[in-house]
């Protein structure tokens, strides 16, 4: 995830890169975060092997304002996602036609409204990778989710297949793991022992999930219709997100 934070007011460009930070922290994200402090300046960059995921965008800057920048972004990377930060609401039909992803009021600039937004960037943003780390023996340990294609408990360890058929084994509990998903919604735990990324289930029958690889692995019984609804309403919001 790369941002950019377009903003010339030094206190509130700071204020945003700390929650840009935790939320980094928090969901064990990789973020490059740029910082620029004019239009011109951000302007400027492009062209420079970069590619921006989102731009925080302050609407109110110099000569070059956060439109006119948004403007000659849209042309340059449609896909950049533009987060307009201003103190007015004025413009915010002039934002729809650039196409903008959201538009924070400033009075409304808190932590959690931030976070918000990179949670809905993420959604819009599937390439976006998150890592489980954990420690096994001394060894510090970062597996990019979206690559893990199952994860399975073996006595005290636990075996990651990845999408391109690797397994890896540590000494971890599979518990451990579990709980470590949870800041994610796309794996499943169908059964016990057996964790799923939903986006690799190529099918679905009455009581197995089949993998890309052709691994079946049973839907546990006591809460099938619980499980299958979870597994459901991921894809339903994939197919609203597309």
């Amino acid at each position: 995830m790369n941002i950019a934070v377009v903003e010339d007011n030094r206190q509130e460009s700071d204020m945003l890169v700390q929650f840009l930070k935790e939320y980094k922290e928090e969901h064990s994200l990789e973020m490059d975060i740029s910082c620029f402090s004019s239009g011109e300046e951000f302007v400027a960059s492009f062209g420079n092997d970069v590619e921006y995921t989102a731009v925080f965008l302050d609407i109110f800057m110099g000569e070059l304002d956060g439109m006119e920048a948004a403007g000659q972004l849209w042309e340059y990377d449609p896909g950049c996602l533009i987060v307009f930060l201003t103190t007015s609401r004025e413009h915010i039909w002039e934002a729809s036609r650039v196409h903008c992803f959201d538009y924070i009021d400033k009075r409304n600039f808190t932590r959690q409204r931030i976070f918000d937004v990179l949670t809905d960037i993420r959604r819009r943003s599937p390439h976006v990778s998150q890592y489980l780390e954990f420690v096994c023996g001394n060894r510090p340990v970062r597996v990019p989710m979206d690559k893990i294609q199952y994860i399975l408990s073996d006595n005290n360890y636990t075996v990651f297949v990845m999408e391109q058929g690797e397994r890896y084994r540590y000494r971890i509990p599979f518990g451990n793991i579990l709980k470590l998903t949870e800041q994610v919604n796309f794996f499943l735990n169908c059964n016990r022992g057996v964790l799923l990324n939903m986006n690799d289930i190529v099918k679905e029958e009455t009581d197995v999930y089949v993998m890309k690889n052709g691994q079946r692995f049973p839907i546990r019984r006591a809460d099938r219709p619980a499980i299958k609804n979870i597994y459901h309403q991921y894809q339903f919001e994939k197919l609203e997100n597309m």
